[in-house]
């Protein structure tokens, strides 16, 4: 899906019977989802990133784990320990709250699951009730956004993947982005914290923001779990000032701040599909498409 100046969608294209109310599986598209949700929270001064994650995490509160502020949760520079797979049945919040420090908070990039489980506790205790039904009421309503959201067996929304959402949904995530936080007038995202999201957030991973990958010409360190590192943007034929929210399976939803457009990629109907991550003409098509997609806008 394409869309100019958040207004006009140039084109729209479906594989099947899919259309543009069908809910796909979002992976860690949720990722950026839930960096909004704090920035949101932020803006209503319900917390800051920049305050100690232990303010609300007491649990915390005399660990190795008291000095991680938000923003290092954020940027994934907390040094938190990484074992959690998502198991629906689990209480997640739980198991992330108490899984342990790996390495000192700020001195380490890595990417993870944990990190962004934690926020849900964060999130759940500054605001006073249940963050479904905060990002419902501050996120989904005001941007007209028909996405759905997971719970495991702990009541813990997910904070991380596992949500469905569409090519239009994500769409509308960008393009508060693109309009510094504003929808209908309304400031519902400080120009602050888009501005924090869209920037590198460490130097050890200068293609990271807020829960939102970049494309600018520093280090790059990957998402495996020896997180290799290279030097160059992400995407090579790309221009530098776009931001992306990415997710397994080749969900994607790109931002171009120059050209004041919106891309979104999305594939399988349900989580992973029935084989895997769906068939290798899909796969070649979205390569084909992707590459071709950055030589016209660049």
């Amino acid at each position: 899906m394409v869309v100019q100046e958040g207004k006009t969608i140039v084109g729209e294209w479906y594989w099947g019977d899919r259309t543009p109310q069908t809910l796909s599986e979002g992976f860690s598209t949720m990722k950026s989802v839930t960096a909004t949700l704090i920035g949101i929270a932020q803006t209503q001064k319900k917390l800051n990133i920049d305050q100690k994650a232990s303010d609300f995490i007491k649990e915390w509160k005399g660990t190795a784990s008291e000095s991680i502020t938000i923003r290092q949760l954020l940027s994934m520079t907390s040094g938190r320990r990484e074992v959690l797979n998502g198991n629906p049945l689990a209480d997640n919040e739980l198991i992330a709250i108490n899984i342990g420090q790996e390495t000192t908070p700020g001195t380490d990039w890595r990417y993870t699951n944990t990190t962004l489980q934690v926020l849900e506790t964060v999130l759940e205790r500054a605001v006073g009730g249940s963050v479904k039904s905060f990002a419902k009421k501050n996120l989904l309503t005001p941007l007209g956004m028909k996405s759905k959201f997971s719970e495991d067996g702990g009541s813990n929304m997910f904070m991380f993947a596992f949500w469905e959402t569409s090519c239009r949904d994500l769409a509308k995530l960008v393009q508060l982005y693109l309009q510094n936080g504003k929808w209908n007038n309304k400031q519902i995202l400080s120009a602050e914290f888009v501005n924090d999201a869209r920037t590198s957030s460490s130097a050890l991973n200068q293609n990271y923001g807020l829960l939102w990958w970049l494309n600018r010409a520093g280090t790059t360190k990957s998402t495996s779990a020896n997180a290799q590192t290279r030097i160059g943007p992400r995407h090579q034929n790309a221009p530098l000032d776009m931001f992306e929210a990415v997710g397994a399976c080749g969900q994607s939803a790109m931002g171009f701040p120059t050209q004041n457009l919106i891309i979104t990629f999305m594939r399988t109907k349900t989580l992973f599909g029935a084989l895997g991550c769906g068939s290798d003409s899909q796969t070649s098509a979205l390569n084909k498409m992707g590459s071709r997609v950055f030589e016209l806008v660049k």
